[in-house]
């Protein structure tokens, strides 16, 4: 059980992570103004590769029993890694109402796999 939840966080963290990397790659602008510049760029690119390898994790994890339900109530928990990442990182603004919305995130995943 131990591994699994690793595996969980680890799935959050490269999702969250692949995630900021999309936002930064949508930014990114080259020389010749290409319309597949923000598709084809490293940030893009790794982005879809850890997409590729969280859902290899999700399989392995939904295998191993753990009940779709429960999954999908703990996946929310992105929603919370890309937002603290954005602030880390891309030093976003986080508003009162976002707080209040990751807690209310943070209290559903608690309230529902208790």
């Amino acid at each position: 059980m131990i591994i699994i939840t690793g595996l969980l966080l680890l799935i959050i963290l490269l999702t969250s992570i692949s995630q900021v990397l999309l936002k930064i790659g949508s930014k990114n602008k080259n020389e010749k103004n290409s319309i597949l510049a923000p598709y084809l760029n490293i940030h893009t690119i790794c982005s879809y590769g850890l997409l590729l390898i969280v859902t290899v994790l999700s399989v392995v994890v939904l295998e191993e029993g753990i009940p779709l339900k429960n999954y999908n109530s703990i996946i929310s928990l992105i929603f919370v890694g890309v937002i603290g990442l954005s602030w880390g990182l891309l030093k976003e603004e986080v508003t009162k109402k976002t707080v209040v919305g990751i807690l209310l995130i943070i209290g559903g995943v608690v309230v529902f796999n208790l």
